[in-house]
């Protein structure tokens, strides 16, 4: 089980590689995707160095946070309210959230894959911004 679910949890850190719009020559041929996301990795690290991806790469990575925690605060919403009928619920759902997060861009990341502390700190506060702001404009 625990193979299951760290498949899966490496499955989701490679969906922005796998679904990169913009093309990239790469051996005399065009193409989208995980290779052209690697190719611009690649070429962002050789020109900025290690740690930095530019900020094209960086945005479009910190879009794919931003449209997760939307997607979150959607689905603990209905969860939440339907399923447990409380709205303490839903704060105790994006408590965990913020805690698992936490977990993962300030201990799991910076050891599995090397990551700066300052990508960590972007990567929290566009998952956990939204929450925040949505918890304190809907009480």
């Amino acid at each position: 089980m625990r193979k299951f679910f760290g498949t899966l949890y490496r499955y989701s850190l490679t969906i922005p590689d796998r679904l990169y719009p913009f093309k990239n020559e790469i051996e005399g041929r065009w193409v989208r995707g995980e290779r052209s996301y690697e190719a611009a990795v690649t070429r962002a690290l050789a020109q900025y160095g290690l740690g930095r991806l530019g900020y094209k790469l960086t945005f479009y990575r910190e879009a794919f946070h931003f449209v997760g925690s939307i997607l979150f605060i959607v689905f603990s919403t209905l969860l939440a309210r339907d399923l447990f009928g409380s709205d303490i619920a839903l704060y105790v759902l994006f408590g965990a959230a913020v805690a698992a997060l936490s977990y993962q861009e300030f201990y799991l990341h910076p050891r599995e894959f090397g990551q700066h502390a300052r990508k960590g700190i972007t990567d929290w506060l566009v998952w956990v911004v939204p929450m925040v702001a949505y918890a304190a404009l809907f009480k």
